[in-house]
């Protein structure tokens, strides 16, 4: 939900079929260009060339798949006729669409039947309670059948099994708020102060009897069994007011974590192994708060870390709490409105996603990447209102006629085909060192794509350096373009030149890049920082990490930079040579002393080598030579203590708070 608007096991599955370009979609474009019904813009810039080097050693685990909540245009548009419904299912989730295999289920809280409708259409997702009788306090009991609906919400439901039937393999409920009776307003669109809890104390148990109870009727229905249930949504936030145009609750950092504590209870209860996700939250900085808050019981009970880039700030702090904890996580939620109005050629918006996707990829190494509402209200968006392009499809969701109601692809939804036609599960996203490039390892390691966006108003030439990788091949590089004129259109084939790759790119474009023969790790060409010395430069002090003399004991401190002293110079030993994975541990030893980095409770110091977890150290980088160090044992960073300049400062280990003087960057000593 975007707060800006206020909102008003991996199974792998084989590439979809090559897609060709829609001239249909370019043709309506250029007739709506002509007749100045929209103005497309490309971002301003100059010609030149650029090189991208492709990083194999550095590789994300198997990407589960791109997907969309379903939620409100769900809601709406589920109980449309077949055709119109089945055309846009086929549009976000068939071969010939985007091909998504992830969705996000809407458990509904449920107004009272006595309040008037007052949400944005949609946004009233029903509750799967029922009340039989006359209301009286605390009248609904999970444990009387018929307090409950099993039947509710066929429209949402419709579209849970329309996924499957297309390809989805992955699906997750999420709850925005408890029903109407279980909270402090009476309305599940929050409290009347926006900064308190509106959940009653008295109710955890049953919301989180009614959280399960529905999951278990969602699954009876559908046939859907569900990967995870996220009971929480964007919670450490003032959005949320009664009387608001959409479903949302308020939830302090204890809050949550006596949330996810009663309902992991009540899953197991039930003797459902359901994980859950945790916790929603509107961007990585409010996630790290409250993550910080939650004990150990807590962390434990959270199965998968869900985050929202709504705000783009910390990205890479929750990518290393996640690789601390070992647990997996998504960017569960997010959509950009775009800088210009309303436009279904203009490419603007496209960029806007493609450069979202790319940094949250790049930054928090996702296992999964959502949107909020891929469908969206078509007059909500129109100049009479929004004027924005949310969604990447819009459509009226009041229509007078839903047969006939047109379905309205913006270049987003092009750009967007960019990506999910070709990443597709089980690929392993590798580094670039350029953000305006995504690159992967097609699923079983042979085959990469490559996704290159240039928003610049000249044509671009642009190499792709496959040193790296082990064979390329000589088999044609196929590539589709998506640009104002262009819909994911079939360029012509390009080939390699031994280990590079040149071709051009329009102005304005997002480029797909699918090189077949290409995979293997080239180990003479890794950024891995296995082989001679180095030293360890702070980011933050641009002093070196060193070992100090203190009487008979030693200490870890910053030293001005001088490569040949030995104390400051450090051999990394990856504890298995073959694993080119993000976790991928090394034990960190020093010239002078032989002995290696570790953790002894919260305190950095060294230990005889050896493959302990406290001496194995996860190395983070987004490929830009920069790079943090976790610890396997603790999961805290290599850190400059008070964030420090002075020669002889301490180093230690601390929580992820994505500083500068948790990054490092690794130099040769010439040894």
């Amino acid at each position: 939900m975007n707060p800006t608007r206020k909102r008003s096991s991996v199974r792998l599955r084989a590439p979809l079929p090559r897609p060709v370009g829609s001239l249909a979609a370019a043709g309506l474009a250029a007739a709506l260009v002509a007749a100045g019904l929209t103005t497309p813009a490309v971002a301003a810039g100059a010609a030149g060339t650029v090189t991208v080097r492709l990083d194999p050693s550095y590789q994300q685990p198997p990407f589960q798949g791109w997907g969309t909540a379903l939620g409100w245009f769900a809601n709406v548009t589920g109980g449309w006729p077949d055709d119109r419904r089945d055309r846009l299912a086929d549009d976000l989730y068939g071969a010939d669409g985007l091909g998504f295999t992830v969705a996000r289920y809407n458990i509904g809280g449920g107004d009272s039947p006595e309040t008037a409708p007052y949400m944005r259409p949609g946004a009233a997702v029903p509750g799967y309670w029922n009340r039989p009788g006359a209301e009286t306090p605390d009248w609904w009991d999970p444990a009387e059948p018929d307090h409950w609906n099993p039947d509710a919400d066929a429209n949402q439901r419709w579209w849970l099994g329309a996924a499957k039937a297309r390809g989805a393999d992955t699906f997750e409920a999420f709850s925005n708020p408890a029903p109407y009776f279980m909270t402090s307003s009476g309305r599940v669109s929050g409290a009347e102060n926006g900064t308190q809890d509106n959940l009653r104390p008295d109710q955890y148990e049953r919301f989180s009897a009614y959280l399960s109870g529905a999951l278990q009727r969602v699954q009876d229905s559908t046939g859907v069994a569900f990967d995870s249930l996220s009971p929480v949504n964007e919670p450490n936030t003032d959005y949320w007011h009664a009387g608001g145009r959409q479903e949302g609750s308020h939830w302090d950092p204890s809050s949550q974590a006596h949330m996810i504590s009663a309902l992991r209870s009540a899953l197991d209860e039930k003797a459902m192994s359901t994980p859950i996700a945790a916790m929603d939250e509107t961007n990585p900085d409010v996630f790290r708060t409250d993550w910080e808050a939650y004990g150990p019981t807590v962390r434990d009970s959270v199965g998968r870390l869900n985050t929202h880039t709504y705000g783009t700030n910390g990205r890479t702090g929750v990518r290393d709490i996640a690789k601390g904890e070992a647990t997996a996580l998504w960017m569960s939620e997010v959509d950009v409105g775009g800088s210009v109005p309303q436009s279904f050629t203009d490419m603007s918006p496209a960029f806007d996603l493609a450069a979202r996707v790319n940094d949250d990829i790049r930054e928090l190494e996702p296992r999964a990447w959502v949107l909020w509402q891929a469908v969206e209200d078509y007059e909500n968006m129109n100049p009479d209102h929004e004027n924005s392009n949310w969604g990447l499809i819009q459509t009226d969701f009041t229509p007078e006629d839903a047969a006939t109601e047109p379905l309205r692809k913006n270049k987003k939804y092009w750009a967007m085909a960019n990506y999910s036609r070709f990443v597709r599960p089980g690929s392993r996203v590798i580094n670039t060192d350029d953000p305006q490039t995504l690159a992967a390892l097609c699923p079983g390691g042979q085959g990469t794509v490559v996704v290159h966006t240039n928003p610049t108003g000249e044509e671009r030439e642009v190499t792709l350096d496959l040193t790296g990788f082990e064979s390329v091949g000589s088999a044609p590089v196929e590539r589709y373009t998506t640009d104002t004129a262009k819909n994911l259109q079939r360029e012509s084939d390009v080939t390699t030149d031994g280990k590079l790759l040149k071709a051009t790119v329009g102005a304005g474009s997002v480029t797909t890049f699918v090189l077949p023969g290409v995979g293997g790790v080239n180990t003479d060409a890794t950024t891995a920082p296995t082989g001679a010395a180095r030293q360890v430069v702070g980011d933050n002090s641009g002093m070196a990490l060193a070992v100090a003399a203190d009487g008979v004991k030693s200490r870890p401190v910053q030293r001005t930079s001088d490569a040949a002293d030995t104390a400051q110079q450090w051999t990394f030993t990856k504890s298995s040579a073959s694993d080119w994975g993000n976790t991928a541990a090394y034990r960190i030893t020093n010239a002078k002393t032989g002995k290696a980095l570790s953790v002894s409770g919260d305190t950095l110091t060294f230990a005889t080598p050896g493959g302990s977890p406290q001496q194995q150290w996860i190395r983070s980088t987004t490929g830009d030579g920069h790079a943090t160090l976790i610890n396997s044992a603790t999961g805290k960073l290599l850190d400059v203590t008070g964030v420090a300049t002075d020669d002889g400062s301490p180093v230690g280990v601390y929580r992820p708070t994505t500083g500068a003087n948790q990054s490092w960057t690794f130099r040769g000593t010439g040894r």
